[in-house]
């Protein structure tokens, strides 16, 4: 009896020993593989050679030279920290590779070996840093108009692994986002000093309001005072143009009254000095007459003549009393005469004087009238210059009040507060990873895959459908259950000698892990019997649907970002609630476990179903695979 590849009837109904131990070691070889090469990838970057092609030219700012450029390769080697804080020449040494395995294996070199390189695979990826890459990583600090990002390039070549790329990414993502936290602290540190350089200036222009207002106030006091005092100003001169008005009218009557007094003057001077002479005249008449009553006395005494002496001396004396008298009103007249002359001689200046002070007087009386109005229009002026100046005072003391607000508002930070924040500032929001258990996230899945992997294995061994008892008496459905059992049983222990091979990468607790291997053996078990009937039902074809579902699987296991219609159909295979139990039943979590089985528990009786309706199906069988010539024979 002929067999074909892939019938349901292929394989052997017995199961040897050599044959449980090869269905034993391929699910073990599978999830050993997978947990070796895919168990922590992140962790093996050592493995991964990439080339840096710094091509920057260093800046120098304020007399320091900052060659970023040179600072970022370094960091990138040395898997280090990307450091600005000093300067320093481009030519300075290559720093020591990194031993973090979490780095990749940088390697310092030009664009001709770096593209060579790539080309051959020999190098994963290519960063170059072009030629403006300090001075536009520092233009943050300079005019808003030349502020350019820093920019380098990352190339990857054809020959690089698949997931090369996003490791490559994820790498440099890191180094430049040092060198962006760095940079903007030095940005927000400048900043926050500028804060207290502002607080400085805004409380000296407060205290310079403050003043202004105080001097203000004084001005507006002061010109209060002097529209006061202009006013009075202003009242007085009123008075003094009234008074000055009377005394120019006083002096004009005056001028009018003393015009003839030259002339009269002059009278009294003709009049006086004719005086005069005739006073002269009668004095020496006098004297002339004294002379010779002397000497008529001595002649009048020299005679014996009794009494005539006596009275001659008497009229003597009497006579040159009278000489004495005339003297002196001669003497009187001529000064008088002198005076009236000098007087006569002064009165024309007096009363030209008199005439030049009514002029005088008339001119201060329209002075005064110009003063008392200039003082009325400098005592107007005065009250609003007052006016303005207390709103000067209370304007300027308002600028203090808010400057002095102003200074409280803004802050002021200490050295090390500038310090805290601008960290805190340059990167405000930070992510607080919790990272399941070592092994908690991969090798659940792989041990699906693996477990799949030795039931597709399992069906392949072993007839789906045993043609041994399909001509016996035996019911179809004891013939199904008997042949899903074995199956089911050696996918049970696939699945906790799998659920062995995790714990030395998981390190559940022993109960932990008991969960976990029973949870590896119903999914081993379920999975044997859904491939036994996807193989009994549709023969080679549902082996390929198992494969599919392998790989389908395995795809949306790897990447969330599978195709959305992919993922659905992924989720509505046995492999979704086999995933979800081995990860619940890893973590403890005993009521996400049951909602699993259940599902799994509705596969496996669809299975059984599937399996039952095909060996009822194949219970009618053609002769010629039982009888040479042909015939068909019923069972």
């Amino acid at each position: 009896m002929t067999r074909t590849p892939f019938d349901a009837r292929a394989g052997t109904e017995r199961t040897r020993t050599p044959t449980l131990i090869g269905l034993a070691l391929a699910p073990l070889i599978v999830v050993a593989v997978l947990g070796w090469g895919l168990f922590a990838p992140g962790q093996h970057l050592d493995r991964v050679t990439a080339a840096v092609v710094n091509d920057d030219q260093p800046v120098t700012k304020n007399g320091q030279t900052i060659p970023l450029g040179r600072q970022f390769a370094g960091a990138l080697i040395s898997g280090g920290t990307v450091s600005t804080a000093s300067g320093g020449s481009d030519q300075a040494t290559e720093p020591p590779p990194s031993d973090d395995a979490s780095n990749f294996d940088w390697v310092l070199t030009n664009d001709d070996d770096a593209s060579s390189g790539l080309q051959s695979g020999r190098y994963a990826a290519v960063l170059t840093i072009p030629k403006s890459f300090s001075a536009d990583a520092t233009s943050i600090g300079g005019p808003a108009a030349s502020a350019t990002q820093a920019t380098v390039t990352v190339r990857t070549g054809p020959a690089t692994a698949l997931v090369d790329p996003a490791l490559t990414a994820a790498v440099t993502q890191a180094a430049t986002a040092s060198l962006d936290r760095q940079l903007t602290v030095q940005y927000l540190q400048n900043v926050y000093a500028g804060f207290n350089t502002i607080d400085q200036q805004i409380g000296q222009a407060a205290d310079g309001a403050a003043s202004l207002a105080s001097g203000t106030a004084s001005l507006a006091s002061g010109t209060a005072s002097l529209a006061t005092g202009a006013a009075s100003l202003a009242a007085g001169t009123q008075s003094l143009d009234a008074g000055a008005q009377s005394l120019s009218s006083g002096l004009d009557q005056l001028a009018s009254g003393t015009a003839s007094l030259p002339e009269q003057t002059a009278s009294l001077a003709r009049g006086s000095a004719a005086v005069a002479q005739v006073a002269d005249a009668a004095a020496s008449r006098t004297a002339d007459a004294v002379a010779r009553m002397a000497e008529a006395v001595a002649e009048v005494c020299a005679t014996p003549a009794a009494g005539a002496c006596a009275r001659a001396t008497a009229a003597l004396t009497s006579l040159q009393a009278a000489n004495g008298d005339v003297q002196t009103i001669a003497g009187v007249a001529d000064q008088v005469a002198a005076g009236n002359a000098a007087l006569a001689g002064a009165m024309p200046q007096v009363v030209d004087g008199i005439d030049a002070s009514a002029t005088r007087a008339a001119s201060l009386a329209a002075g005064a009238s110009q003063t008392a109005a200039g003082a009325e229009q400098v005592s107007s002026g005065a009250a609003s210059a007052a006016s303005g100046a207390q709103q000067s005072a209370d304007g300027a003391a308002q600028l203090s009040s808010g400057l002095q607000q102003a200074t409280t508002s803004i802050p002021t930070y200490s050295d090390s507060d500038i310090t805290t924040l601008s960290a805190v500032a340059a990167q405000p929001v930070v992510t607080s990873q919790k990272a399941p258990p070592t092994g908690l996230a991969s090798l659940p899945f792989f041990a699906v895959l693996a477990l799949w992997l030795g039931a597709m294995v399992t069906s392949l061994a072993r007839r789906a459908v045993p043609t041994r008892l399909l001509l016996s008496s035996v019911p179809s459905a004891l013939i199904a259950a008997r042949s899903a059992g074995v199956v089911a049983l050696i996918g049970a222990g696939q699945g906790v000698i799998v659920a062995g091979a995790a714990q030395f990468g998981m390190g559940l607790r022993p109960d932990v892990w008991i969960a976990f291997a029973l949870a590896a053996a119903l999914v081993g078990a379920v999975f044997g019997v859904v491939n036994q009937a996807l193989a009994a039902a549709f023969g080679g074809v549902g082996r390929l649907i198992a494969l599919l579902i392998g790989g389908t699987a395995l795809v949306a296991g790897l990447s969330s970002t599978a195709p959305p219609q992919l993922v659905a159909f992924s989720q509505l295979l046995p492999t979704a609630p086999a995933l979800a139990l081995l990860r619940a039943a890893g973590t403890g979590d005993a009521a996400g476990a049951w909602g699993s089985v259940g599902l799994l528990l509705v596969w496996a009786a669809g299975s059984l179903a599937l399996t039952l309706a095909a060996v009822a199906a194949r219970r009618n069988v053609r002769l010629r695979d039982t009888v040479p010539g042909g015939a068909q024979v019923a069972a």
